[in-house]
């Protein structure tokens, strides 16, 4: 027959209508992953072509894969004797949406942070081990990492990752620290962008294809059969083989799927599938040769787009050849039931005369009439706002369904009471009186459940018969679809599975129809996943990608609805590949149906925890509930867990990323109107901040959430005015923080909330002792004493007596202080179990203070030793990083240097756990410190490698001023321990690092300093000149830098004058005296000039700056010293006077007058 189509392209939310089950979500997926159940019960819980994809998993129009085909064809003619590097570069690079280009600011930030996560590698292994990558290096500097892949399965898994957005987003989640999780507006500024080499990357992939032996190409055009070659292999275009590379140049042997033949096919006739999903499914799901007949692979039509909605009008008559078929006369319009997919040769339709329903063949289509636009309407129309209902029950066909699902539900549903082999007798006997009373629908139905029956025990030959005898049952088929596609499909599958390649084409298009072209049906039987398999390869060959949407679609929920999730990732992954590809190209979302969050759900099964948060943070769906969005909460605490397990045992702080979904909810909330769900947010929201340190947000908050609470009632905005009131007392707001807090208590006057007055009594005490008013403070917490004692609340009894204990050490009444705080640390024993670790811990410690008042150290340190026991026992690292901290710093101050290094050292050991490495390094360096004031050879060691320990935290934190200073440390302790060469290394490495910054002054410090290691030392003192004389001296000069100049001078003369380089040392003192500017400069200037002049033998000119020297001196001395200095000077010029110039001894009478000043002055 011949029909004229009225066609156009399906809208994007059409297509999803016909494929979606209501409301946006694959069928079964919220079934066999509830939320809560999966969270619970997750498998593995606790039991230069360049291309960017950005963190937001879009894809450009000139898009990802079709630049990685575009490389993959060009670098088609590798061969496995070809050199090519297996190593590929990642880049990434910080950008802000509000600008173009990229900030310098935020990538020294992102590369800071690499520095700081590089330190430990394992984690950065991990990330790309899930990211199915294999680490190679790190490059830093270069923003870049190496990786490399062994397998094809390797990199088309990271290709897809790459491609959806999920190694942005991984790299995104992994180099941002806390502060940028918790500013809204810079998070939504921020975007991390990764690029690779596509076309090495397509080289590497084709590589590995033909190392791993065979893979699937595509003829690119049609080879005859050639006589004078029989080796060679014949084949159509568009053919699919298998290829594998035999070491020639040109050929590669193939083999037909359609028939089996093998032999030669060159190579520029060969396109390789470009996809690895593709290799993928046709290694997995192999078909034999002979079953890829021409009618799987044929084109029907190709005037018609991918998909179409509408109507068509016929052009001849025909008649029916099939059953089921719709009869058409020439002027017949027919309307397109569901949808018609251009590479299926059937569609359903309905004859708009009659009313009938059946299998349309199409020939040759053409448009004549618009195509209907109310699609969505007519699958969907409702009269529910105007018709009456009548109570629900069961229509005729609803009592079928049981029939055709796939759980076989008929067994105990329909049949209950029967055992299968009774059941078989009892539909044969159905079947039979059927048949004889012309019962049809009855013998169709009959024939069917025996059909299943026979198949469920694999008894495939039987069912087959029961099938075809169900299908030649004259009926209405359409009106009983759900029966029509179980018959199709079910037998369609039996076909395929005996290999029948003579019955396909009976069955096979209008198996594909109903199963792809109708909406929300649902499966009937498993084998339907073999009828999807051959659909999948015909839309590969087809080049078809609604096609191949559609089936990914169902295959997808096939698996799903069979629980097997791990084989429905990789067809859930493409459909979220093809959805964004195909949105791309249309410029628009093909459906409202975003996929992240059902792959947040199957990678959290696989125990990925980061590509479980990358596709958590990438879901984009709008018709989140609030169930929905507390699920997204929980499923990211629990990734968030597996990758730091520390978070689950509470002794660190939640991740600050949890403000982002926090965030999401609130909004969700308050679209809802949920004012108590809206106010718990708020308070949640505050404490996260306020862990972080980010008080100003927190009170903002804490601030909401009153306003939130006060719309429900009094009862609800207490806890946040609570919260607020100790927010501004954090704040250093005690006055506001007192008229928050004063009314609440008045409020609760009278009634019969004595705990909650206690609260605030307690509160109201902090405030006031914030604000020095020590008497009313003690007031307010006797009275909250009185109240927890009266409850027989000990928590709060140990802690009002806590405060009380540190009130009474504000004052200095220690001896008070001690029996408050003995008496809270008992009630705090009692409570062992409960966790009040960091408060009885705190109570310790002010009791080792009001101990220190007097002097009792042995006490103190017995306070200090329990306190840091009880942190440990508790694993509270905060709490261990504090005690162990004060305990340093108590027995450093008692010159127990083996002890205080001992918890130095737990420090270090704490902040490796809490991965914070500004304050490891910090500890490092105290320890250093330690083992150098025990100056042997040993200790001196220990403190070069932890000094070198804390220059690799400094050069990962990018602090380049701390760097240079570490280098320069290094180097002094290289000195120590006599190895001058390596000393003299770090020392340059020091001034190279400072002169790399942009402060002229620090780097004149360094180099400065780097002299006066040897300058200072007690030997090879020469080792300073070319510091002084090469480096510093002429730096000093370029930047106008006379005091540091002046100091250099001084120094160089000093130190040649040791060294009896005397006419050396000249030149340099002449400078100096050049460059003093001020009066003491000058008078040590002249008498280093004079004092060399006297080495030198030259006395005049001595005598000359000496005098010089004398006359700068002040003229009333004002202490001994300078005295003493006058008697010297004197001395040698009356010495010299005498003996060397026979003069008068004028000077020898002054050098006795100032004698006698001194000794007065004594």
């Amino acid at each position: 027959m011949g029909n004229t189509l009225s066609q156009e392209d399906i809208s994007p939310a059409e297509l999803d209508a016909l494929w979606r089950e209501p409301p946006y979500t694959l069928g079964g997926a919220n079934e066999h992953f509830p939320g809560n159940d999966i969270m619970t019960q997750g498998a593995g819980e606790e039991e230069d072509v360049a291309i960017v994809i950005s963190g937001e998993g879009t894809v450009e129009p000139d898009s990802y894969w079709k630049k990685r085909k575009e490389a993959f064809l060009r670098g088609s003619t590798v061969s496995l004797g070809d050199k090519f590097s297996s190593e590929i570069v990642l880049l990434f690079t910080g950008r802000r949406r509000s600008s173009a280009d990229s900030d310098r600011t935020l990538q020294e930030a992102l590369r800071t942070r690499l520095r700081v996560v590089e330190s430990n590698s394992q984690d950065v292994i991990q990330l790309f081990k899930d990211l199915s990558a294999r680490l190679v290096s790190v490059h830093a500097e270069k923003d870049s990492f190496v990786l490399t892949f062994k397998t094809v399965e390797e990199i088309w898994k990271f290709s897809t990752y790459l491609a959806l957005g999920y190694v942005a987003r991984c790299l995104e989640n992994f180099l941002c620290d806390p502060s940028f999780w918790l500013d809204p507006e810079l998070l939504n500024d921020l975007q991390i962008s990764v690029t690779v080499d596509e076309e090495h990357l397509a080289t590497l992939y084709l590589g590995l294809l033909l190392q791993e032996g065979s893979c699937f190409a595509k003829a690119l055009f049609t080879r005859a059969n050639n006589d004078e070659d029989e080796e060679q292999l014949s084949f159509q275009k568009n053919d699919l083989l298998v290829v594998r590379d035999t070491g020639q140049d040109d050929m590669w042997e193939g083999t037909l799927l359609t028939t089996g033949n093998h032999g030669m096919v060159p190579v520029t006739a060969m396109q390789p599938l470009p996809y690895p999903f593709y290799q993928w499914f046709l290694k997995k799901y192999p078909v034999y040769a002979g079953l890829c007949l021409k009618v799987l692979f044929l084109l029907p039509f190709t005037s018609l787009n991918a998909s179409v909605t509408g109507s068509c009008v016929a052009v001849a008559d025909y008649s029916p050849v099939g059953p089921d078929e719709l009869p058409l006369s020439q002027g017949d319009v027919v309307e397109i039931q569901g949808l018609l997919l251009r590479s299926l040769g059937v569609f359903i339709g309905r004859h708009t005369s009659t009313g009938c329903r059946g299998f349309v063949q199409i020939v040759n289509p053409c448009s004549s009439e618009l195509s209907d636009s109310g699609l969505l309407e007519r699958l969907f129309s409702t009269d529910i706002s105007s018709v009456y209902r009548l109570g629900k029950g069961m229509t005729g066909l609803d009592a079928f369904l049981p029939l055709y699902d796939l759980q076989y539900s008929f067994l105990w549903v329909t049949f209950s009471g029967k055992t299968e082999d009774e059941l078989s007798g009892h539909l044969e006997s159905v079947r039979e009186c059927a048949k004889r009373m012309g019962m049809h629908w009855a013998h169709r139905r009959a024939c069917f459940l025996l059909g299943r029956l026979c198949a469920r025990k694999l008894k495939f030959s039987q069912a087959r018969v029961y099938y075809e005898e169900a299908l030649s049952v004259s009926v209405d088929s359409f009106s009983d679809v759900q029966l029509l596609v179980a018959l199709f499909t079910n037998l369609t599958a039996i076909y395929l599975k005996q290999r029948m390649t003579d019955k396909l084409p009976q069955t096979l298009e209008k198996a594909s129809a109903l199963l792809l072209c109708l909406p929300c049906r649902s499966f009937t039987s498993t084998d339907e996943v073999e009828l999807l398999k051959v659909l999948l390869r015909r839309s590969v060959v087809m080049v078809d990608k609604h096609l191949e949407a559609r089936i990914c679609y169902l295959m997808s929920t096939l698996f799903l609805l069979l629980k097997k999730s791990d084989d429905a990732l990789p067809f859930v992954e493409r459909l979220q590949f093809l959805s964004l590809t195909l949105s791309a190209a249309d410029g628009q979302p093909i459906a409202p149906l975003d996929l992240n969050w059902l792959l947040s759900w199957l990678y959290h099964c696989k125990y990925m925890p980061y590509l479980a948060l990358a596709s958590l943070s990438l879901d984009s769906r709008q018709d989140h509930t609030l169930y929905n969005v507390f699920q997204r909460i929980e499923l990211f605490i629990r990734n968030s867990v597996r990758l730091n397990p520390c978070w689950k045992e509470g002794t660190s702080l939640l991740p600050a990323q949890i403000v982002v979904y926090l965030q999401q909810t609130l909004a969700i909330a308050e679209r809802e109107d949920d004012m108590k769900i809206q106010r718990d947010l708020c308070l949640g929201l505050a404490s996260v901040y306020q862990q972080y340190g980010a008080l100003d947000k927190a009170l903002h908050c804490a601030q909401r959430a009153v306003e939130k609470g006060g719309h429900i009632n009094e009862e609800e905005g207490f806890e946040a005015s609570v919260l607020l009131g100790w927010l501004l007392v954090l704040t250093g707001q005690a006055e506001k923080a007192q008229s928050v807090l004063q009314p609440l208590l008045t409020s609760l006057q009278g009634t019969d909330s004595p705990t909650q007055r206690g609260v605030i009594h307690n509160l109201l005490a902090l405030c006031l002792r914030r604000q020095g008013r020590i008497p009313e403070a003690g007031w307010h917490l006797h009275s909250a004493l009185v109240i927890s004692r009266e409850n027989g609340n000990q928590r709060n009894q140990a802690l009002a007596l806590a405060n009380l204990g540190c009130l009474a050490l504000d004052t200095g009444a220690s001896l008070i202080a001690e029996r408050f705080l003995v008496r809270s640390m008992c009630l705090f024993w009692d409570l062992w179990e409960s966790p009040t670790d960091e408060e009885h811990v705190q109570t310790y410690l002010w009791l080792g203070r009001s101990y220190k008042d007097r002097g009792r150290s042995q006490d103190i340190r017995a306070c200090y030793e329990i306190g840091l026991l009880i942190a440990l026992h508790a694993k509270n690292l905060h709490s261990q990083m504090v005690v162990a901290k004060v305990l340093s710093r108590l027995y450093a101050d008692m010159l127990l240097y083996g002890q205080s290094i001992v918890y130095y050292e737990h420090c270090v050991s704490v902040s490796r756990e809490l991965k914070d490495k500004r304050l490891e390094g910090e500890y490092l360096e105290k320890l250093s410190s330690l083992y150098l004031t025990l100056n042997d050879e040993r200790s001196s060691r220990k403190s070069l490698d932890y000094t070198k320990q804390s220059l690799r935290i400094s050069i990962d934190l990018g602090k380049k001023e701390e760097e240079s200073e570490t280098w320069l440390q290094v180097g002094r302790i290289y000195y120590l321990v006599y190895e001058d060469e390596l000393a003299d290394m770090y020392l340059q490495a020091a001034v190279k690092t400072a002169l790399r910054m942009n402060d002229p002054h620090f780097a004149m410090s360094i180099y400065e300093e780097a002299g006066d290691v040897y300058f200072k030392g007690h030997r090879n003192r020469m080792a300073s000149l070319p510091f002084y004389r090469d480096g510093s001296l002429p730096f000093a000069r370029s930047i106008d830098d006379i005091h540091s100049e002046f100091r250099l001078l001084s120094k160089l003369t000093d130190l040649l004058i040791n060294e009896k380089e005397h006419e050396e040392a000249l030149q340099y003192a002449t400078l100096a005296v050049q460059v003093a500017r001020v009066s003491v400069n000058e008078r040590s200037a002249y008498h280093r000039l004079a004092t060399i002049y006297y080495s030198l033998e030259q006395y005049e000119m001595a005598e000359n700056y000496y005098l010089k020297s004398l006359s700068l001196s002040p003229p009333v001395l004002q202490h001994p010293m300078e005295a003493r200095y006058y008697t010297k000077v004197y001395c040698r010029l009356g010495n010299f006077t005498l003996h060397k110039l026979k003069v008068q001894g004028t000077q020898l009478q002054c050098c006795i007058g100032k004698d006698r000043e001194s000794t007065f002055l004594k």
